[in-house]
């Protein structure tokens, strides 16, 4: 079951406080662009968390809007942590931070294979993507009537510990790949992947957000020169 990605109202209804400082920014007009990273954040949200509903049965256009909407929070967070004076940000730590930087390369891997380079994806090779496999579609087992035929061996799964050869036949979709070195291309891979999996991405960078939150908020501007 997909939970709902947790909401901004506890950040955004505290302003002049935690991250709505304005001291805490390197510049002035860092200000208004914390503001608009913040509500890409927050409507990626509201929009992942829309989007459940729909994720019974996907289709590739819903795998892909909420791969990318996971991107767009990465992408906004660590814009957002930039605006921030190194000194002030040089003490933060997040106690999470070994099982975010792996989200983090499970997201890029998924995105480059998925989005941005399906054809040659090969710096993602703790997932399996070296550039052995080529991805040709995305979709799901319940609509291909072949797939009660497909060998167990062919049939890996992609967490976010990286890949594993599983035969898993229950996950949420699937990218269905070739692979050069391994037959030449002859005979369709199937890679799973499922939608916990990416919204957990989602949830770890909010988590970051609330925790760096907290942390601004205790920040005294006498203790900084």
């Amino acid at each position: 079951m997909i939970e709902k990605v947790r909401n901004l109202n506890d950040i955004c209804f505290c302003s002049r406080r935690g991250i709505y400082k304005h001291w805490i920014l390197n510049q002035k007009s860092d200000y208004q662009k914390m503001c608009d990273y913040l509500q890409k954040i927050n409507f990626s949200i509201q929009d992942l968390n829309s989007e459940i509903s729909n994720l019974d049965e996907p289709h590739m256009r819903s795998i892909i809007y909420v791969i990318i909407l996971v991107v767009w929070i990465q992408e906004a967070y660590e814009k957002i942590e930039n605006l921030y004076r190194k000194d002030l940000m040089s003490s933060f730590t997040y106690h999470r931070e070994a099982e975010l930087q792996n989200a983090k390369k499970y997201i890029n891997a998924i995105r480059s294979f998925a989005v941005a380079h399906p054809l040659s994806t090969n710096r993602h090779p703790q997932f399996g993507f070296d550039g052995n496999f080529i991805c040709v579609d995305i979709r799901t087992f319940q609509n291909d009537v072949t797939s009660g035929f497909i060998k167990s061996e062919f049939i890996n799964e992609l967490r976010i510990n990286g890949l594993q050869a599983n035969g898993n036949r229950d996950c949420d979709f699937y990218f269905y790949v070739y692979s050069d070195k391994d037959d030449g291309m002859r005979f369709f891979r199937y890679i799973g992947c499922n939608f916990k999996d990416i919204y957990h991405v989602a949830d770890i960078y909010v988590d970051k957000l609330y925790e760096l939150n907290n942390y601004l908020k205790k920040q005294k501007k006498n203790d900084y020169r």
